[in-house]
């Protein structure tokens, strides 16, 4: 059977790639001959590069200030993108025709025997620039669409998009979201139960997880591993990290959020936010800690068993 999966894959985002290739392996570990859609919605597109990294996806100016942020970064996002697409190259088969553009996948449109849409957060239309793609209206054959623990990240869809989101979803047979609140959106807009599935990273063994990275070296638990994606929480953290006196025996390995100059020349830090993803993933495997808002952090310190403080964003 042939299976195309479509998600967010062309991103330097640690937790989309990671729960992409736990979806793809666990498809392929059923015996299916699986692709992931090398699909590219132009909003993730424009957020790779590195003058959108360098000013947070735009919500900062352009000045001299960024122009120098982004000379010395340059060199270390290029790393970290290579870092990316060699994972990809390695362990995920991409279909093979690239579709840079909505207009090319709705004009020639991928074959599969089914479709399988998710996880992550595809129907996030403030992620993808209200991409109906991603709700699958490319396939004709709605009886060969599936949702796999798809996600809104969003408490409910504004009023202007509900009809465009209610006649899409209605056209799939099967839908499984990742949080409860999916399904209260999926019932409001449809009438359909979905069920509640957990993330296909948890899909993957641990033993399995673990094979992927280095694991000689290891740093036997002397670290803290913090990775924050929003300033607020970020800043939560080091307020109340400052009147922890104990933590600071450890060091302190940031893969997200505000890092600073002064951050590259403390002692007391280890800067990986350019790292790839196996870095990522390493970097919580030998953690004793790991203080973070993100959900894949969240999720992999769970599977390798670490305290894990997570802060609402």
């Amino acid at each position: 059977m042939r299976v195309g999966i479509l998600t967010y894959h062309n991103t330097l985002n640690f937790g989309a790639l990671m729960q992409c290739y736990a979806l793809y392996k666990a498809c392929f570990n059923l015996g299916a001959e699986v692709e992931v859609i090398d699909y590219r919605n132009w909003v993730i597109k424009n957020n790779v590069k590195p003058i959108s990294m360098i000013t947070r996806r735009g919500k900062e100016k352009v000045n001299i200030k960024s122009i120098i942020k982004l000379l010395c970064a340059y060199p270390m996002i290029k790393s970290k993108k290579a870092s990316f697409e060699k994972f990809i190259k390695k362990n995920i088969r991409l279909s093979e025709k690239v579709y840079d553009t909505r207009e090319e996948i709705l004009n020639d449109p991928p074959e599969y025997d089914k479709y399988i849409i998710g996880s992550d957060q595809v129907w996030n239309y403030n992620i993808n620039g209200m991409d109906t793609t991603y709700l699958m209206d490319f396939v004709k054959d709605e009886s060969r669409i599936f949702s796999f623990s798809s996600s809104f990240g969003l408490e409910a869809i504004d009023k202007d998009k509900e009809k465009v989101y209610s006649k899409l979803l209605a056209r799939i047979p099967e839908i499984s979201v990742r949080e409860q609140q999916g399904s209260k959106i999926i019932h409001d807009l449809t009438g359909k139960d979905a069920k509640v599935l957990c993330d296909p990273v948890f899909l993957i063994p641990k033993e399995e997880w673990i094979s992927l990275i280095n694991t000689n070296n290891r740093s036997k638990n002397s670290n803290i591993c913090t990775y924050f994606l929003n300033y607020n929480t970020k800043e939560q953290f080091e307020r109340e990290y400052n009147k922890k006196t104990d933590l600071k025996r450890y060091k302190n390995v940031k893969l997200a959020g505000g890092i600073t100059f002064k951050d590259f020349i403390d002692r007391n830090i280890m800067v990986k936010i350019f790292g790839g993803p196996l870095d990522y993933l390493k970097s919580i495997y030998d953690a004793r800690y790991i203080f973070t808002d993100s959900f894949h952090a969240t999720v992999f310190s769970i599977l390798f068993e670490k305290f894990c403080c997570f802060f609402v964003r």
